[in-house]
């Protein structure tokens, strides 16, 4: 029997061993572990610390995009915005930022920062770019958490790097907060707080004076209120003061400083006087006056080149009864022409065949001018009149005019230069057949007598035909009842002793020498305009060259023209050409706008030009030819405007900011698909920047005559757009409003039986101060009530309580009884206009604020003890 065949013989064998350690696919969950533990780490720590901050509303506030700045840093986030459990406010979770949780103190404040645009100024500029932000001012004492942000930004605090001052007044007028500090004009400080001094009864106001400006605040300085207009009514004329149309908003302090002050430390205290006469203001200085001087005892100017420079503040007899002495001061930049040989002239009315001058001083009497000199300072002086001035003014130039006749001049004929008086004839006489004049010339005009002057009469009517049209002078009335004499200034210096004197303009030019080469330029048009050659080139209506050639040229007209050399610096990058010819009419509600060339022009044809901005002028190398002065000034900005109706505007209607005219309105159509009308204006281009971006606010400005005031009354002649400058990107459509851009109004319903004396505009009064004004009047949804709609002023609306009460106290009440007769009226205001008043009860705790929208019951009349409630509200702005 065979044996078996070990099969396991034929196998190889395995050596099996077991492993030990850690497999390497574990490395990838620790890594994932690692990395989540450190991205929770992180989070945790750039999550900062978490606070709650509780707002009135949660208008402007935006839950992951509001952000908390300290002095424009960001600092924190808004996470989260939640109601409150009582329903009385809303609150915001927030996470400051780790690096900044130090800020979080006892008395930290926290307030929203948004665009805000009022009469007084504008703020928040920079949320425009960025959005509503939360702004952060860090407080001292314990750590918190929990805080309650301000309805608006806090006073500004001292900076300490400029200077402190305590002004010390009265009243507080129309001073604020915020209202700027003037020298000169120039706002160096303002306003930061005011309080009332309980010892005295007097109104102490803080100020900060910038540190640049401080050195011009000494012990000399002088205080006053620059605000509103004031005025003096008298037999010596009328008196107005009005400093500027921001002071007359929002409250100005001047302040002067005399040259003879002293530093001061800190915190100095000065008295605010009511206005610049009362605060003596200036340098004092001593006047003798002549005998019958007809100078006013108060506030008679003391001028120089026609700028008021000082005033007379009061006269009185010398000790020795000789002499009148006027006290006067006089503005300290002029402290340098106060020397011993600067004199003050009399400045008298004068009426004659020759002339008139300062007839205004027959109503407000004479005043006085003075003529710098040089010398020792002085504070005493003497004043002298004019022919005493001339007889003194030994400096004059003097030289003779020649020719054939007199031409009806005489002694005292005037010499001008442009127009301006700068000498006149001592003398006329006859020497060797010819008449000689002998002139003189102000010292200050001398330097004006060259070698190649030429003189000629200027004080008869001339007319001439030249080749270039008719040409017609005629002088000035004075010139032309006494005659007088111009001439032109030419010439390296005065070289000669006599010139010859022609009878007119037209002579003196052909002794001129002539001009050199001049410039000449090639105009494009499409169409020949009503021109021929010697038409004249204009500027501003002075011929400085001719038109010389025309021809055809490729789809238009080339014309050349020529521009003499001394006029040769007139044109520039931005010269725009236009035709000049005839006159062109425009007629519209607003007025007829008349523009006539000049007669030569209107002759022959004429092109004008000028610098305007903006313009396409050349085509290639050749300068563009606009057929018109209007069609030039088709450019800038076209934008429109959505309005109700177009009653009180037209075309040609002018757009103004503060009185200055910065467009038109150029087309208006109706919108039949929106009942509405189309409104396109045209912005001029020196104003697009500032006007066509958004955030400009225009609005109709009209008449408003009324029994309560007047108001706008420069718009009886016709009305015009006003607008109030943005500063956003470009914008081309814009609402035309019929209100200004006003502060924000709070809203509340009012509800009762009837409508009464009630209606939109209506005043809302809390102690007889205007607080608010109807803005809407409608029946109920049952028709069972009136629904009047009221809104309060932001800065008011913490006076408006949940228990607040309101009654009409408009009009007259009368109730007749047999007790007699019961007569309730209100304030004469309130008979012209109606008015609603309210007020909160004092017998019981104090409600909560009011939220908007919030409804109350309109009172016919008020019971006896409402208007007595004294409740005690406080102001959470202050």
């Amino acid at each position: 029997m065979n044996q078996p065949k070990n099969l396991d013989s034929s196998i190889e064998q395995v050596n099996i061993k077991e492993e030990r350690g850690i497999s390497p696919l574990w490395i990838l969950p620790l890594l994932a572990l690692c990395l989540g533990g450190w991205l929770v780490y992180s989070s945790l720590m750039e999550a900062g610390q978490r606070i709650q901050i509780y707002f009135e509303d949660a208008q402007g506030l935006m839950a992951g995009r509001t952000t908390i700045r300290y002095q424009g840093l960001e600092v924190g986030m808004v996470k989260n915005i939640t109601l409150s459990k009582d329903l009385s406010n809303i609150y915001v979770d927030a996470d400051i930022y780790p690096e900044a949780s130090d800020l979080l103190k006892e008395n930290t404040q926290f307030w929203l920062v948004k665009p805000q645009a009022s009469l007084t100024g504008i703020s928040g500029l920079d949320a425009l770019v960025s959005g509503n932000y939360i702004a952060i001012l860090p407080g001292s004492g314990a750590a918190k958490t929990k805080f309650t942000a301000l309805a608006n930004s806090p006073a500004i605090q001292p900076n300490t790097t400029g200077l402190s001052v305590t002004l010390r007044s009265k009243d507080l007028g129309s001073i604020s907060v915020g209202s700027k500090i003037y020298y000169k004009k120039i706002p160096i400080g303002e306003v930061y707080n005011f309080k009332l001094d309980h010892k005295t009864d007097n109104v102490r106001i803080k100020a900060l004076i910038e540190e640049q400006y401080a050195h011009l605040i000494t012990s000399k300085s002088r205080f006053w209120n620059a605000s509103g207009i004031g005025a003096n009514i008298g037999f010596n004329g009328v008196d107005v003061q009005f400093e500027s149309l921001s002071a007359l908003i929002g409250g100005a302090i001047a302040v002067d400083s005399p040259d003879d002050g002293k530093a001061i430390d800190n915190g100095k205290e000065f008295q605010l006087y009511s206005n610049i006469k009362t605060a003596g203001r200036g340098i004092p200085i001593k006047i003798t006056l002549p005998d019958n001087n007809q100078i006013s005892p108060n506030g008679s100017a003391i001028m120089y080149r026609g700028l008021e420079i000082g005033q007379i503040n009061s006269l009185k007899l010398s000790d020795d009864k000789k002499d009148i002495i006027a006290s006067a001061t006089v503005e300290p930049a002029f402290t340098d022409y106060l020397n011993d040989g600067s004199r003050f002239v009399l400045e008298e009315a004068k009426l004659g065949l020759s002339g008139v001058e300062n007839i205004g001083n027959l109503v407000r009497g004479n005043f006085l001018t003075l003529v710098p000199g040089t010398g020792e300072r002085s504070r005493e002086f003497t004043a002298i009149r004019k022919p005493e001035l001339i007889k003194q003014d030994a400096k004059a130039l003097t030289f003779s005019l020649y020719a054939d006749r007199s031409f009806g001049l005489t002694p005292d004929t005037t010499i001008l230069y442009k127009g301006i008086k700068v000498g006149s004839i001592t003398h006329v006489a006859l020497v060797n057949d010819r008449v000689k004049f002998d002139a003189m010339v102000f010292e200050k005009y001398k330097h004006l007598i060259k070698s190649n002057n030429k003189f000629f009469v200027s004080g008869s009517v001339s007319a001439e035909l030249t080749d270039s049209g008719l040409n017609i002078d005629v002088p000035p009335t004075q010139a032309l009842i006494s005659g007088s004499i111009s001439f032109t200034s030419e010439g390296k210096g005065y070289k000669q002793k006599s010139y010859t004197l022609f009878k007119n303009s037209s002579l003196a030019e052909l002794a001129q020498f002539k001009t050199e080469k001049s410039t000449e330029l090639t105009l494009f048009s499409t169409e020949l305009p009503p021109i021929t050659k010697n038409s004249p080139i204009l500027y501003r209506n002075l011929v400085v060259g001719k038109v010389t050639d025309f021809n055809l040229g490729n789809d238009g007209v080339n014309i050349k023209i020529n521009i003499e050399k001394q006029y040769a610096h007139l044109i520039q990058a931005d010269t725009v050409f236009w035709n000049y010819s005839g006159v062109n009419v425009e007629a519209s509600l607003s007025g007829v706008n008349i523009q006539a060339a000049p007669l030569m022009s209107m002759i022959r044809g004429g092109i004008g030009f000028d610098n305007i901005q903006g313009v396409e002028n050349k085509l290639g190398k050749k300068w563009k030819l606009y057929s018109n002065l209007s069609e030039a000034q088709e450019f800038g900005k076209i934008i429109a405007f959505t309005a109700k109706d177009s009653n009180a505007i037209d075309k040609g209607t002018q757009i103004k900011y503060k009185g200055v005219s910065v467009g038109e309105v150029s087309k208006i159509t109706p919108n039949f698909s929106s009942d509405n009308v189309y409104v396109q204006a045209r912005i001029y281009p020196e104003y697009v920047d500032q006007i066509a971006v958004a955030g400009s606010h225009f609005w109709v400005v009209e008449p408003s005559i009324s029994l309560a005031g007047a108001e706008n009354l420069d718009t009886l002649l016709g009305s015009y757009i006003q607008v109030t400058p943005g500063s956003g990107k470009t914008k081309t459509q814009f609402t035309l409003s019929d209100q200004p851009q006003g502060d924000q109004l709070i809203s509340y319903t009012l509800e009762a039986l009837s409508r009464g004396s009630v209606k939109v505009g209506t005043p809302i009064l809390f102690r007889e101060i205007e607080v608010g004004e109807v803005t809407d009047v409608r029946l109920g949804d049952l028709s069972d009530r009136i629904i009047i709609t009221i809104g309060i002023h932001s800065e008011f609306a913490y006076l408006v309580r949940e228990n607040s009460v309101f009654w009409n106290v408009s009009g007259v009440n009368m109730s007749i009884g047999l007790s007699g007769a019961k007569v309730q009226a209100g304030t004469v205001d309130s008979i012209l206009r109606g008015g609603i008043a309210f007020s909160t009860p004092d017998d019981e705790t104090l409600k909560p604020q009011a939220k908007a929208h919030k409804s109350y019951l309109l009172h016919k009349t008020a019971e006896e003890d409402w208007a007595l409630w004294n409740a005690a509200i406080p102001n959470p702005n202050k």
